[in-house]
């Protein structure tokens, strides 16, 4: 199953470096236009499923994308929402500032970056091969696990979200990466992170590799206009 993380189209707080987290910005116009360009790159892949969080700049650029797939249902998730910053939220952050008491803590977020991550895989355990010895289906399982490694999921979601699902998968999951992939590359807006990941019937866990990280190439003459922003926000320390 190929997994197709990507991060929210850009929005004025994002350009002015304004915290955002739980606080529900929509799109700007530039945003609106990165989407686009990820909805061309991305309209002949044929996806299966698609989530996104609830705010509306993920939820705006998901649908997006989804112009092209108008059979595919958008499911909304409270697990991928971005790190709720509380009170330092609608404003930007002072050099070496922390976040607050009432911010939610990088533990808390990996914890629920887990719990969502492990409850997207547990519903998606395809059906068990059928026996080696049973010659007759023999066909129809190699289709079925085929079919079934072909699987493609869009996800939408935020920077830091995706930032602390990357150390998940790297350090903690020890999902395999890429010789191509740099995971130091910025997690610009619309940037794609896609894994791959299979399920072991016999070892009864799944395991995984990151195929990319921070992928932009859809915005590459936009870059060159240095019209996109490097910076992650939210992405700030407890």
């Amino acid at each position: 199953m190929l997994l197709y993380f990507i991060r929210h189209g850009q929005t004025e707080d994002n350009v002015q470096g304004i915290i955002q987290g739980h606080k529900d910005t929509p799109l700007n116009a530039h945003g609106r236009k990165e989407s686009e360009r990820l909805s061309q790159r991305l309209k002949n892949l044929k996806i299966h499923e698609a989530w996104s969080s609830p705010l509306s700049r993920a939820k705006e650029t998901a649908e997006i994308v989804l112009r092209h797939h108008p059979d595919i249902q958008l499911k909304l998730h409270d697990g991928i929402k971005e790190r709720c910053l509380g009170s330092m939220e609608g404003r930007r952050r002072a050099r070496g500032e922390h976040a607050p008491p009432d911010a939610e803590s990088s533990h808390e977020l990996l914890r629920r970056v887990t719990e969502w991550f492990d409850l997207f895989l547990s519903s998606h355990i395809p059906p068990a091969p059928l026996p080696a010895s049973n010659h007759f289906l023999n066909g129809f399982r190699k289709s079925s696990e085929s079919e079934e490694d072909q699987k493609v999921v869009m996800i939408v979601s935020h920077g830091a979200w995706l930032s602390c699902l990357q150390q998940l998968l790297s350090h903690m999951l020890k999902f395999k990466i890429s010789h191509r992939v740099d995971l130091h590359r910025p997690c610009y807006n619309t940037s794609i992170m896609m894994v791959h990941v299979e399920y072991s019937h016999d070892k009864h866990k799944w395991s995984g590799k990151i195929e990319n990280w921070g992928d932009i190439a859809h915005l590459r003459d936009m870059m060159e206009k240095d019209e996109e922003v490097g910076e992650v926000a939210d992405d700030v320390k407890d």
